[in-house]
């Protein structure tokens, strides 16, 4: 039976949907005073008082979080009460199994709406089970007298993660590394949760992305900004990478419309980046040395010369390097392949033959190839956007992390430049890193302009403009955070409100 069929006429998309953030919270007076409202009819729910109010509040609230949103967007809930570690370090407000009760509660009282999990076989899906707010509520929600601005992560929630190898959460002790990165990304943060971001042209703050089974919708907006570091295989010296942020998920043309409190961005990555600490860890300073495009290869003969070679070799090694052997190499290269693509037709001696060209090329870092190594190198670059993040949260200036790519507030760029080199030196005791610009515009300064005399050519190159709904949603976050026009790090010359 087909997802419409279990639907018949109702036609509701239970892919748009994310998991329950048991971490939102609020002590605004209004807040309460909505919860307390709502806990007066749950006459059948028996336990204890105070921590029937606080599941209700995280419940609701994430709810309320994801109508705003997007009003078609639907919360993720698991009926297992396994799913639930109250004791957990990863579930500061100890929510337990009894919410489980409290939904089926807030279904009878028609305050949420709930789809049991079930299989579309059809297109081979299994949905856990969702739930919504139900049109009683909704209008409740137009009523409140509160807004997102007010809601908050909790602030001990837990921002060092550490998982096993089957990507499960599983408990650590503190050591005094670990409180120095946890107090390092409490700051961070705060100082994002004290930005607003955005995208600039954006009248419904939603992205459409992906295809296929991996289509989903992009909520922009000011509850999407914590960032958490994430460490592998029950140790913390492999992975580390810091995730979080609707940023990380946003298509690369879209961030470059991304918004700093009102000020446009610059983003920079590094070239090639694990090619060049895989020949640093054999002792070959590539860019140095080497000077070559790491992914260009002469025509591979069996490969269909519509298919663009040089992204395939790139998506290739990159997805060898977190493979374990060729054949979850080349699985994974299909898996991640556009829909209905050539190179999602690939098989496995085409990406054989590929995989062979880039050895040769590579021959002093051949042996690294479906090895399994890109998790030790995701610790290295995570060290170096570490000391990115503490550069820039040092002076009060918001940065965006993505992986090996840093988004910054334009006319922080040159900044961002200089501690880019200065951070892989660091790591990696290799100077002179390649780093490339992937904004249009930020070769136009060579020099930091006159105040007197800003450029005139910021319009045209930077065209879009701003929507009324960004506009209105800056103003209101301003008033509500009580922001200045212009933040202390803002240069004098910067013209690009």
């Amino acid at each position: 039976m087909s997802l419409l069929e279990i639907e018949g006429l109702e036609k509701k998309d239970y892919s748009n949907s994310r998991p329950l953030d048991v971490h939102k919270w609020s002590e605004y007076p209004e807040v309460n005073r909505f919860i307390d409202e709502i806990f007066k009819d749950l006459s059948s729910f028996n336990g204890n008082t105070k921590i029937t109010k606080k599941l209700l509040k995280v419940l609701l609230l994430d709810l309320y979080v994801a109508w705003s949103s997007d009003p078609d967007l639907m919360i993720m809930f698991s009926r297992n009460n396994n799913a639930y570690q109250a004791k957990s370090r990863y579930n500061e407000l100890h929510v337990g199994k009894k919410i489980i009760h409290l939904v089926d509660v807030c279904i009878d009282h028609n305050i949420i709406e709930q789809k049991i999990g079930f299989n579309d076989r059809l297109n081979g899906v299994s949905y856990q089970s969702r739930i919504w707010a139900s049109d009683w509520l909704k209008e409740r929600f137009k009523e409140a007298r509160f807004n997102l601005f007010h809601l908050h992560s909790h602030p001990e929630r837990e921002t060092i993660v550490l998982k096993d190898r089957n990507k499960k959460l599983i408990n650590y002790v503190d050591t005094k590394d670990i409180k120095r990165m946890r107090s390092l990304l409490h700051d961070y943060n705060e100082l994002l949760a004290r930005t607003h971001l955005d995208i600039l042209d954006l009248e419904t703050p939603l992205l459409t992305i992906g295809n296929g089974k991996k289509k989903m919708r992009l909520q922009i907006n000011q509850q999407d900004k914590f960032v958490r570091r994430i460490f592998n295989n029950s140790v913390f010296d492999q992975g580390g990478r810091f995730y979080g942020g609707w940023w990380q998920r946003c298509p690369k043309e879209f961030r470059k419309r991304i918004m700093m409190d009102g000020i446009m961005t610059a983003e920079i990555d590094f070239s090639g980046l694990h090619v060049v600490l895989l020949y640093a860890q054999e002792g070959i300073d590539y860019w140095s040395e080497v000077n070559e495009d790491p992914y260009a290869l002469s025509q591979v003969t069996n490969i269909d010369p519509s298919i663009n070679q040089r992204a395939a070799a790139k998506l290739l090694f990159l997805t060898a390097l977190n493979a374990e052997d060729e054949k979850k190499t080349f699985h994974a290269f299909r898996y991640q392949s556009e829909k209905g693509s050539l190179e999602k037709k690939m098989t496995d001696e085409q990406l054989s033959s590929l995989l062979h060209n880039l050895k040769r090329k590579h021959e002093p870092i051949a042996y690294k190839m479906a090895s399994g190594a890109g998790i030790d190198l995701m610790y290295v670059d995570s060290q170096i956007t570490e000391y990115l993040i503490k550069a820039f949260t040092k002076i009060g200036c918001p940065i965006l992390t993505v992986h090996d790519s840093y988004i910054v507030p334009f006319g922080y760029d040159r900044f961002l430049h200089q501690q880019m080199q200065k951070g892989f030196e660091q790591v990696t005791g290799i100077s002179h890193p390649a780093l490339k610009h992937t904004t249009d515009y930020y070769d136009r300064f060579e020099n930091e302009p006159e105040p007197s005399s800003p450029p005139q050519y910021m319009e045209k190159d930077y065209s879009k403009v701003a929507s009324q709904r960004h506009l209105k949603d800056l103003s209101l976050f301003r008033e509500f955070m009580d922001k200045p026009e212009r933040e202390n790090w803002v240069p004098d010359w910067t013209m690009v409100y």
